[in-house]
């Protein structure tokens, strides 16, 4: 095992728990947008993604594994399906809860959008992606101490063991690190999204919701199919290196999409907090 592999497992769950809380401190503090715009944004996620969609996926997928792996243009249809999913999922609702979790009354804001989009990618890095690292974490210590020739297993237990260990020797040590530069990335993307679908609300047209389902379906769309052609064709770090660098450039996108849609101070007349 690489010396660096610890460290950069630790580094990245720490900039994937700690970043979107950094960054909705520095939205609060800044911008002074309330805590619970975090909260709905999280909850939204929590719903149409964590409770409703991925388990329908994961059991649909058990259903057409044999499928997808005879053919290459079912794989295709898979991916694009996943990606449309996803977008119609959250982008529904991400409108809904500008819908429903605001009060009537209650003035919606670029900056609310801004804490909103926090929240929803913000879960998605700490739940999803910093549990998942948090995981491996745990399971690169236990292997790199564990004396299989002490433990009462079968031998196909014991064969699973060694390819885990294989695995991590192999691992690069650098990756993890990628991968938190990924979320940092997809952030960027969620809260440009956000702020998309604020403008259905401020501007009083629905196309801009389409707009934000296109938006979302191109990224997942082409980082997936990009991934997918990377692994055929190219060593594994160089693979994951072109769908990064394919999130950079969706996430300088989103960068300009915020920054375009910003309202002149004398125009954000609704209150942020």
């Amino acid at each position: 095992m690489h010396p660096l592999l610890v460290p950069a497992l630790c580094v990245a769950l720490a900039i994937e728990l700690l970043f979107p809380l950094a960054v909705a401190i520095w939205l609060q503090r800044r911008l002074r947008v309330a805590w619970r715009y975090f909260g709905y944004g999280a909850l939204v996620f929590l719903v149409f993604q964590i409770l409703t969609r991925l388990p329908a996926m994961q059991l649909l997928q058990a259903r057409v594994k044999e499928q997808l792996a005879a053919s290459p243009w079912a794989l295709l249809v898979w991916i694009a399906f996943a990606a449309l999913t996803a977008g119609l999922c959250e982008e529904g609702g991400r409108y809904l809860g500008f819908r429903i979790l605001w009060k009537k009354e209650e003035a919606k804001s670029w900056a609310q959008a801004l804490m909103y989009g926090a929240g929803h990618g913000g879960l998605e890095s700490m739940l999803l992606v910093g549990g998942a690292v948090l995981l491996s974490l745990i399971q690169v210590l236990a292997l790199s101490q564990l004396d299989l020739q002490s433990l009462s297993l079968t031998p196909e237990q014991l064969e699973r063991l060694r390819q885990a260990r294989e695995a991590i020797a192999s691992a690069t040590w650098w990756l993890p690190l990628l991968g938190a530069l990924e979320r940092v990335l997809a952030l960027t993307i969620q809260i440009s999204l956000s702020v998309l679908v604020v403008q259905v609300f401020l501007r009083g047209r629905f196309s801009w919701w389409w707009l934000a389902l296109g938006y979302h379906f191109l990224v997942d769309l082409s980082t997936a199919l990009a991934l997918q052609w990377g692994q055929k064709r190219l060593p594994e770090t160089t693979a994951y290196l072109l769908v990064e660098g394919i999130a950079a450039l969706f996430a300088l996108v989103s960068a300009w999409v915020i920054l375009r849609l910003r309202p002149a101070p004398s125009a954000e007349a609704a209150p942020a907090a």
